[in-house]
């Protein structure tokens, strides 16, 4: 057996290690007469395994954690003054805030701008959410379909 510094080591070949030494601990135990040390050590492999199991499981969420960090990395945004997100290689194209701040997350571009009534709105086609950039010059009140920027934020979006 070859000892490595700690740095080198990653928590899955570090527990896998302990998990090995234990398998010899118990094997020694079982040629053992005592049964108190064969249930200790018994005891302390199972645990060990348990160990083992819930790193691998961290490990995991810690890889696809990074891979969504790397994601999130391709977009800017929120901007100013609709909250719209951008994949920074095309910055004309707004994506939905809705759609890209869903868990999990879904980069979905908006509709070109639509001119309705002498005001604008961008739509999602996936989520159906509707921003109005301009309002219409025929409407005193705003539609009950839009959801600013703030409202979703304050909703957890």
């Amino acid at each position: 057996m070859t000892i490595l510094p700690t740095a080198v080591l990653t928590t899955t070949q570090l527990v896998g290690g302990l998990v090995a030494s234990a398998r010899n601990a118990l094997e020694l135990a079982k040629a053992s007469s005592d049964h108190v040390l064969k249930g200790a050590v018994s005891e302390l492999y199972d645990s060990l395994l348990d160990v083992k199991a819930r790193v691998l499981d961290l490990d995991e969420e810690t890889r696809c954690l990074k891979a969504e960090l790397a994601r999130k990395d391709e977009f800017i945004g929120p901007t100013e003054p609709h909250g719209y997100f951008f994949f920074k290689d095309k910055a004309d194209q707004p994506l939905c805030p809705k759609c890209i701040q869903s868990q999990p997350s879904h980069p979905v571009f908006l509709s070109p701008v639509i001119n309705y009534n002498g005001g604008t709105k961008r739509t999602c086609v996936i989520c159906d959410w509707t921003n109005i950039e301009t309002p219409s010059q025929t409407s005193s009140s705003r539609s009950t379909r839009r959801r600013s920027f703030n409202s979703l934020r304050s909703q957890g979006f």
